[in-house]
């Protein structure tokens, strides 16, 4: 066993041990608390800065937290529905934004690699699905799953076309700046890391970082799609902290951009694939015209 986790075993007494995804939860007579061994981050100097902030919607960590192992106070999430929980989480989220926010100064150079890298994903995607395209319709015989493609082509090509017109957009709107606004992102949102109770609390921090805004809304998208209305979650966040015109245009053009479909053996499994990002595009096209 791990020396670390022996000797916490002997301070905390616990009387139940059970695995919890990459945690340990124990269960001891003074409370519940959740081991994170080998954190990528310095969860103590994190929670300094949040702290500072004015931002305390993290579960509290103990005393004996040391440089190997987190120990954090566990909280019970509660059973809600899974609109008002997203509700939730960008209600903190956009509080999270609010209170780490400044703008930074950049060089032209930052804005032209954003867009080449945008414009370099979206080509691609239109190459492969293109090349898809000119492969399948050659078929004397169609497959379920490419018939499905070639009935929903025009979903994938409309949309990287409006990727790239609105990328054009977006960086006639750019580059001439010489700042971008910045905030504290946890950059790995889902419904479960957030937990309700009578608290509210953001967990799994590993990947936080500082850059634009948009990559939680984008990665929140992006893991919860099926589950929620992100045009709710989106008038919601700008009600506590506004989006720049700037902003929004990219990350409509974040979540536009179709992700690649790779194939395998079974058919069944090519169909539902084709079905989920025939889905995806759908709910995405609807998000933008109504925003």
């Amino acid at each position: 066993m791990n020396r670390t986790l022996e000797v916490l075993y002997k301070i905390y007494k616990p009387f139940r041990i059970t695995k919890v995804n990459k945690c340990i939860l124990m269960r001891t007579m003074d409370g519940d608390y959740v081991i994170k061994s080998n954190p990528k981050i310095n969860y103590k100097e994190l929670y300094n800065y949040l702290y500072s902030r004015g931002f305390s919607y993290v579960p509290n960590i103990t005393n004996d937290t040391r440089d190997d192992a987190v120990i954090f106070e566990y909280v019970e999430d509660l059973s809600i529905d899974k609109e008002q929980k997203a509700i939730d989480l960008i209600n903190i989220v956009s509080l999270l934004h609010a209170k780490t926010s400044y703008f930074k100064e950049v060089t032209n150079d930052k804005y032209k690699e954003i867009y080449e890298n945008v414009k370099n994903n979206i080509l691609y995607i239109k190459k492969y699905y293109d090349n898809n395209f000119d492969n399948y319709i050659k078929e004397e015989y169609l497959s379920p799953s490419h018939y499905l493609f070639l009935r929903n082509y025009s979903l994938i090509y409309n949309a990287c076309n409006y990727c790239n017109s609105k990328l054009d957009e977006w960086y006639s709107k750019v580059s001439d700046k010489n700042k971008q606004r910045v905030v504290l992102v946890h950059n790995n949102l889902q419904l479960d890391h957030f937990i309700k109770n009578e608290n509210d609390y953001l967990i799994r921090w590993d990947n936080y970082t500082f850059d634009s805004p948009i990559l939680d809304l984008y990665h929140l998208y992006i893991n919860e799609w099926k589950n929620i209305s992100f045009i709710e979650i989106i008038n919601k966040y700008n009600s506590n902290f506004e989006l720049l015109e700037e902003e929004r245009i990219l990350l409509d053009i974040m979540i536009s951009i179709p992700f690649k479909i790779e194939e395998d053996n079974k058919e069944i499994d090519n169909c539902r694939k084709y079905r989920e990002l025939i889905n995806y595009l759908s709910k995405s096209s609807k998000t933008i015209l109504s925003s």
